[in-house]
This record gives C-alpha cells, structure tokens and sequence, in this order.
C-alpha cells in the first residue's frame, strides 16, 4: 500500500519506521522541514502526495480541516494502525488532566505484577513503536486530538478521566471537543469495561449507555466502581472488596487521588492485588512538570506545574496549593477563559504574571481581578515573582497555555523555568 505519513515528530518517524517494516512504499512528509538529521528521507508537503497515498496517516498535531486533507483517499490516526497490529489487550486513558499520571500507575501496577505490559500513546513513546514486542497488555494515554481519525479502535478498558474546557483554538467549542472525547467508548461491546469519573462537572451530565464502572468520593450505583472511605479505596459490585490504602502515599493534590482511584479501579479489573497497588502507591513521586517541587527558600516554595496546559488544570493547581500565591500564566493561546478562575481565586492570588503569544488576552481576563504583570519572558518573570513573593507565599508556574511559541514543549518550558529560579535564588545568596 502507498502510504504517505504527515509529520516528522516522533510519532510520525515512528509510523513511518513501522510502515516501512511492514512493507508498504511509504512517503515521509512535513510543511516545515525538521532541522535535525533523519534516517528516513522526507520531503515538503505538496498536493501530489496526497493525490499519490491510497492512506494518510496525520499526525496528532494536523488540524482535521486543513485543506490538503480534503484530497485525502483514506484517512487513520496512528493509534488506530497501532490497535490493529497489536494483539493484546489496550487499556486507553483520556480526559482534559491527569492522563500521564494515570497510565504510569498503571503500567507500574501491571508491571509489579508480573504481567507482560506495555505504555505509550500520547505519552512517549508513540503507541505504534510496541508493535514489535507486542505485549499482552498495552496501557495507552489517548489525547482527543489522537481520537478523530479512528474507525476500529477498541480499548478492553477505556477511561474517561474527567473534561474542562481544552483545545478551543482547535474545537468551536465544548460540545465538540466532548465529542472527541467520548469516541474511546465508541466501538467497545459487550465484555469491554468502560469507566468514568462520577464525580466530574461534566461527565456527570453525560449518558452513555455502556458504562460500566465509575470512581467517585462516594459509593455509586453503577455495576462496579470504586469509593474512597477513610483514607482507603474501595470496590464495590462484581469486584467489592476493600482497595490499597493511600496514608502513606505522597498526596500533593485532589487530582492525584482520583487518579490513583482511576488506576486502582483498571487494575482491579486485571487482577492486581491490593497490596502491588498499595506499595506503587506509595513509591510514588509524581510526573515532572505536575505541581512538582523545585525548591524552597526563605519560606518561598516554587513549584513547577509546565505541564498544566488548559483552564483546568491551573484551577487543580490553585484548589490544592494551601498558601498565598504568585502566579505565572502563559504560552501559546489555546482559547481558554482565564476570568472565572481569576475572579474565583483572587483572595489567593498576589500576583499574576502573564507572558507569551497570550499574554495580552489573559491580561486583560485577569487584570479586573488580580494584580497583573506582563513579562517578557521566563527569566522575567521569575524575577518578578521573587521579587514579589514573600515568607509563607508560593511562586507556581501553571500556564494554562501550550507552550510551543517560546520553547520545545512542556518540559523545556519547565526546565528552563527551575533554572531560572536556581539561578536567582544563587545570585541573592
């Protein structure tokens, strides 16, 4: 088959890579040539390749309406080629926050076990770089973006985190980002377990008729889920019985606890024992970048939250930070409405301090709430929060924003942010 792969990061050179050892002619293509040494040729996007591709494979960063995809024959996302060439189980995360967290307890669990178990997706590496080991079981963070272009994908266990505004540069809005969303349930049957959080704004008002199981503060009355009661998680229906304890696990936040919620309720399903959970659990350090701490001096802690990219993630952050706050917002802008959680948490926020291709938006969303200063960058604005933070106070990089106008990605965003910080906190020593 002519397949042309869209895309030279590492998901389409890891798509092209596995395509070629399948056996296809393939055609490696981007609009911006990739600065850096490839094994495999590419070349600049023109209308003949598509004309030429009986199969298009995008990646997850092409918007699904630009217009040389209209030329398209057929159409797949890579996860949905991955699914088809793996045979093990797919256990598939998605949902606006708390994705990464998620899928790395449970391939710990899994992995602790003694089962034979795979990660990838939306967290590195791309999904279809497992088909060569092919495990049993494949453990899949799933963006919404990765959900538009399949057809068969077909998780044993799909999970639905929890939703808040995301992406609105990308979606016209709610409703349509929600929809993509909710195809990781779309071509489930019967035996397949779908699992949602019941106590998520959103999810809540959303009927889906295959759900199966939900996880939630409180006992719910699906046909299995999971509850928390006194520090401990517990199941109930085909699965009851009492879960892992979280005492002793290292809780930095109400997201962190319905994730490892998520992951208890998944691995209960593949029959890990309570007490693998309860030790992962317990070991566990977090994501970087996810309200990580990067240090603490004169009573000033910093925190670096790069990886809290939409509205809902930096209101996690400001529901779980327990202290006055300087706060830096920013980056590439993704449409979201920075006002409600200005307005909401002003009592908490000293200082909000806004740079990037948003900054002149998100200014003008906070400033009628909040002390506001516009920086012109990293460096910048951790001066001024230094500057502005005092005893007792937290200095907390949490976006809200892509961060693809000023750096890499995400954790170069969040490096360069604690170098920063180091390198200040050197100087007035």
């Amino acid at each position: 088959m002519r397949i042309l792969v869209w895309g030279t990061g590492s998901t389409g050179i890891s798509t092209a890579r596995e395509m070629k050892r399948q056996g296809h002619e393939v055609r490696l293509v981007d609009e911006i040539m990739p600065f850096k040494d490839m094994d495999i040729p590419v070349k600049p996007i023109e209308p003949s390749d598509i004309d030429w591709a009986e199969l298009v494979i995008p990646s997850p960063g092409i918007p699904r309406h630009h217009p040389l995809l209209l030329r398209a024959k057929k159409i797949a996302s890579e996860i949905e080629i991955a699914s088809r060439l793996l045979h093990g189980k797919i256990i598939g995360v998605t949902g606006t926050n708390g994705k990464t967290t998620t899928v790395t307890l449970i391939h710990s669990i899994l992995n602790a076990s003694g089962l034979d178990v795979g990660l990838g997706g939306n967290i590195s590496p791309p999904l279809i770089s497992l088909v060569g080991a092919d495990p049993e079981i494949v453990v899949a963070e799933v963006s919404s973006f990765q959900l538009e272009w399949i057809e068969e994908f077909r998780p044993f266990i799909a999970v639905c985190l929890n939703l808040s505004p995301d992406h609105l540069d990308r979606y016209k809005d709610m409703e349509e980002y929600t929809s993509q969303k909710m195809k990781i349930f779309q071509n489930q049957c019967t035996d397949d377990i779908a699992v949602i959080n019941d106590d998520d704004p959103y999810l809540k008002e959303i009927k889906l008729a295959n759900v199966t199981a939900g996880f939630a503060p409180f006992k719910g009355t699906r046909t299995s889920g999971a509850y928390l009661k006194d520090g401990d998680i517990y199941f109930y229906g085909e699965i009851e019985g009492k879960g892992p304890s979280l005492k002793h696990a290292r809780i930095r936040s109400k997201g962190l606890v319905e994730d490892m919620m998520a992951s208890a309720l998944v691995t209960r399903f593949l029959g890990a024992s309570t007490e693998v959970m309860e030790e992962v659990f317990r070991r566990f350090r977090g994501i970087r970048h996810r309200f990580e701490l990067i240090a603490e001096m004169g009573g000033i802690r910093f925190i670096d939250d790069s990886k809290a990219t939409n509205v809902g993630a930096v209101e996690k952050a400001l529901e779980d930070i327990g202290s006055r706050v300087v706060l830096i917002l920013g980056g590439k802008d993704k449409g979201g409405d920075f006002s409600s959680i200005a307005q909401r948490f002003a009592p908490l926020i000293k200082k909000a301090i806004v740079m990037g291709e948003a900054r002149p938006r998100i200014a003008k969303e906070v400033s009628r709430f909040v002390d506001t200063y516009m920086a012109e960058g990293m460096e910048d604005a951790v001066v001024q929060a230094i500057e502005t933070a005092s005893t007792g106070d937290t200095v907390l990089l949490s976006p809200g924003c892509s961060s693809f106008d000023m750096f890499r990605n995400y954790e170069h965003r969040g490096d360069i942010f604690a170098k920063c910080v180091r390198d200040r906190l050197t100087k007035k020593n």
